[in-house]
């Protein structure tokens, strides 16, 4: 997998079971203090910076197209519709089983960014 996964959480916790958990599972994980280019796979905690679906909407009008996964507790059908307009992937909290190493996987194979 040539695209490195990009994590964005405020929660200093979290970021760092992210980073330990995706870095056991191969991949190339950065941290969130880099500017996501469209090569890149977001994984972004719905806490991020107080709304993380808003910030990926900001990054989607400055025309990143980086393919995405939103960490997010209890959505709702607003909240999976705004998502999926941006074109990110919803996984509930809390992180069980493969789920998220499987949509990577799935993301990074068979849908490189561009």
């Amino acid at each position: 997998m040539d695209h490195p996964v990009i994590l964005f959480a405020s929660d200093p916790a979290l970021l760092s079971a992210l980073r330990f958990s995706l870095t056991l599972e191969g991949f190339d994980v950065r941290g969130d203090a880099e500017r996501p280019t469209s090569r890149m796979c977001l994984v972004i905690d719905q806490g991020f910076r107080g709304d993380g679906l808003a910030w990926l909407a900001s990054l989607r009008a400055e025309g990143n197209a980086s393919p995405a996964i939103l960490l997010v507790t209890h959505p709702d059908r607003t909240l999976r519709a705004s998502a999926a307009a941006l074109g990110a992937r919803l996984i509930e909290k809390p992180l069980t089983g493969d789920e998220l190493t499987d949509a990577l996987t799935d993301i990074l194979t068979y849908h490189p960014a561009a």
